[in-house]
């Protein structure tokens, strides 16, 4: 009798789930399938879905464009294929999962729930619908978080999570605002996988919503483990380690002189990502933030006199956000500019799922607030793609 296929839609913007998912499963289940892989813009592997066939996909928001018309070819093809998607809009939105037709909906953290799932979907049981999965339940340390299957070795996490509460994010609902940490012993194991597979990589970065809070509460840095973080990343022999750079951006009231004491002698990375969001003290507490622009400016401070260029997320066009707002936003990042030599990562909002602001629109962005942004990037001291969002939340709204 003939494996049914397993077939992983790979793109560059879903490897870490991925391969994260893959990589939760025995090996032994994982032979009860002809394992393949459909990657980015090949061609749909026609030949194989012409036999009992799953196709795991995860994606975001922006995607759902390309995969419904993805999802419609297949349908066209008549193929004996079903789907399971997972992911950020599955978790925050499942129900628009179901309206593009998926077979399956896993909403919410996989690692526990996939093995089963498939499993079960060997046998003939598994339950079309929506699968709502555990939040916040999933030990990090059970698995590896890749799979070598992606062609891929993601940033490690560290971390998963958040305890905060900004009103554009929807990371502490999908993860039912639990801080949870991987261990020490399981960061190593990972490191020594990833060198034995690549035995030449010097650079292991990691994967957390903030860096710098790693073995903490969530709310104040923890000195003792950042430390054991570092010694064992040095005893365990890593080149080069990254930690504060993408995808492990630090949070103002975590830079502190303390942490930037510690944290300094261990890093290779000069460039460190911090959130600041905005200038204003007002629109901060509007978001949420539970920072202040002074603390921001204080870590911009401690960032520059301890080596580092400042890469610094900010975002435009938040709900109920005045002309007044837009230029004291790009005032004060024009200060940063001249005291600090920052760099700027400029978003635009965009309501996302799960989030506190899903159903706020977007603030008209003053055309004269636009002139100076895109002189910025002109200057080269601004990227990010705040105008590709603008037109997406217009194409949303439709």
């Amino acid at each position: 009798m003939n494996k049914p296929n397993l077939i992983i839609r790979i793109h560059n913007y879903n490897k870490v789930s991925l391969g994260a998912i893959i990589g939760a499963c025995p090996p032994a289940l994982l032979g009860n399938f002809n394992l393949l892989t459909w990657i980015s813009d090949e061609p749909t592997p026609l030949e194989a879905l012409s036999s009992r066939s799953l196709i795991v996909y995860s994606f975001m928001l922006p995607h759902i464009p390309q995969v419904r018309a993805e999802l419609e070819k297949l349908r066209q093809a008549d193929v004996k294929a079903e789907t399971i998607a997972g992911g950020s809009q599955a978790t925050a939105a499942p129900e628009s999962i179901s309206e593009l037709g998926f077979d399956y909906t896993a909403s919410g953290e996989c690692e526990d729930f996939f093995p089963q799932f498939l499993s079960e979907w060997l046998t003939g049981s598994a339950k079309k619908g929506i699968h709502q999965t555990a939040r916040g339940q999933v030990d990090l340390d059970r698995y590896p978080g890749f799979s070598e299957i992606t062609g891929y070795l993601p940033p490690i996490e560290i971390s998963r999570g958040c305890k905060f509460g900004c009103m554009f994010c929807g990371v502490p609902k999908l993860y039912a605002g639990t801080l949870r940490h991987r261990s020490l012993a399981g960061i190593e194991a990972i490191i020594k996988e990833y060198f034995r597979l690549k035995p030449t990589r010097k650079r292991i970065k990691f994967l957390s919503s903030n860096a710098f809070a790693y073995g903490s509460d969530g709310r104040q840095p923890n000195l003792t483990a950042l430390k054991e973080l570092l010694e064992m990343l040095k005893a365990v022999g890593v080149p080069e380690i990254n930690l504060g750079s993408f995808p492990s951006e630090v949070r103002p009231d975590f830079v502190t002189p303390e942490v930037m004491e510690l944290v300094t002698p261990y890093l290779s990375n000069k460039t460190i990502v911090m959130g600041v969001q905005t200038g204003s003290n007002s629109m901060l507490k509007k978001m949420n933030r539970l920072h202040t622009r002074e603390q921001s400016v204080n870590a911009i401070s401690l960032l520059r006199a301890h080596g580092f260029q400042p890469h610094i997320d900010f975002i435009i066009g938040n709900p109920d956000e005045t002309d007044e707002d837009q230029f004291e936003l790009i005032d004060f990042m024009e200060e940063m500019l001249q005291k600090y030599q920052v760099r700027i990562h400029m978003h635009a909002f965009v309501p996302l799922p799960a989030t506190p602001w899903e159903n706020k629109l977007q603030s008209p962005i003053n055309d004269k607030v636009k002139r100076r942004l895109r002189e910025l990037e002109q200057a080269g001291v601004l990227d990010g793609w705040w105008e590709n969002h603008i037109g997406y939340f217009r194409t949303a709204k439709g």
